[in-house]
């Protein structure tokens, strides 16, 4: 559930990742939703070489799970070591105005900082708002995959519309979810929209891609990715926290079209 605020921390910034550097890779891990989940972090510390991979973060660091101090400690620090390896995008649970105010619900996190840092302002200014500021609104891989937290929606007329996001394609990017239909309906989260298959396919044409990677739904991919319009949108959970079992998404440059998981 989202509340409506004025103020908020807008990221604008979408993330190219350039074919070249890509086919150069030994792979791309894409992360889903961790919502807390520090072992989560520490298997992907085991399978993840800064110097030979590319790490994608769809979003979701805390709440939920009791850890996302650790979480987001642990990426920020991944973040500021490896810049161009460690690819941070911003998911609804990152949605806070300037001075703290969360703008959506529940927030686990401002009890969390509370308990083990002892003061909530404090722990945002000189910590969470820092790292909310490194994070990107999107990933896209030409010609491949676009990165996102939530979904899309037919403001996205081309890239550009991504390098300068308007507030309402951030809301959308961060809050939207696919469904099995056509056109766009309000999202019963609040905010954001369902979209259906037509808006994917035309979204992709503009942007030229294949495929919509995304989190923001753990539920519908506890054990497994989940496929939906035609095998066009994809959602990864990463995640013990919803009682499935979280896995990443491993894309090798030799054959970036197959999508393989490993479990975490």
């Amino acid at each position: 559930m989202v509340s409506k605020m004025k103020n908020d921390i807008c990221v604008t910034k979408l993330f190219e990742l350039d074919q070249v550097r890509f086919r150069r890779l030994n792979k791309l891990i894409v992360v889903g939703d961790v919502h807390g989940d520090i072992e989560v972090i520490n298997s992907l510390l085991r399978i993840f070489e800064p110097s030979k991979d590319v790490i994608i973060f769809l979003g979701d660091y805390a709440d939920r799970g009791p850890n996302g101090i650790e979480v987001i400690d642990t990426i920020n620090f991944l973040k500021d070591d490896n810049p161009q390896s460690v690819i941070a995008l911003k998911g609804n649970h990152e949605d806070y105005s300037y001075d703290g105010i969360p703008l959506f619900y529940p927030c686990d996190l401002i009890t969390e900082a509370e308990r083990k840092r002892g003061n909530w302002q404090k722990y945002f200014l000189t910590t969470l708002q820092p790292f909310l500021k490194k994070l990107y609104l999107a990933t896209i891989l030409p010609r491949e995959y676009l990165f996102v937290h939530g979904g899309i929606s037919s403001k996205i007329l081309n890239t550009e519309s991504l390098r300068k996001a308007t507030k309402q394609i951030e809301i959308d990017i961060l809050w939207s979810d696919p469904f099995e239909g056509k056109g766009e309906r309000p999202n019963s989260r609040g905010t954001g929209i369902f979209f259906g298959e037509d808006v994917t396919d035309d979204v992709c044409k503009r942007l030229a891609v294949k495929r919509i990677i995304r989190s923001h739904e753990p539920t519908k991919s506890l054990f497994e990715p989940a496929f939906e319009h035609s095998g066009k949108v994809v959602t990864v959970s990463s995640t013990h926290f919803y009682g499935g079992k979280p896995f990443v998404l491993v894309i090798y440059p030799s054959n970036p079209s197959d999508l393989s998981y490993q479990f975490l």
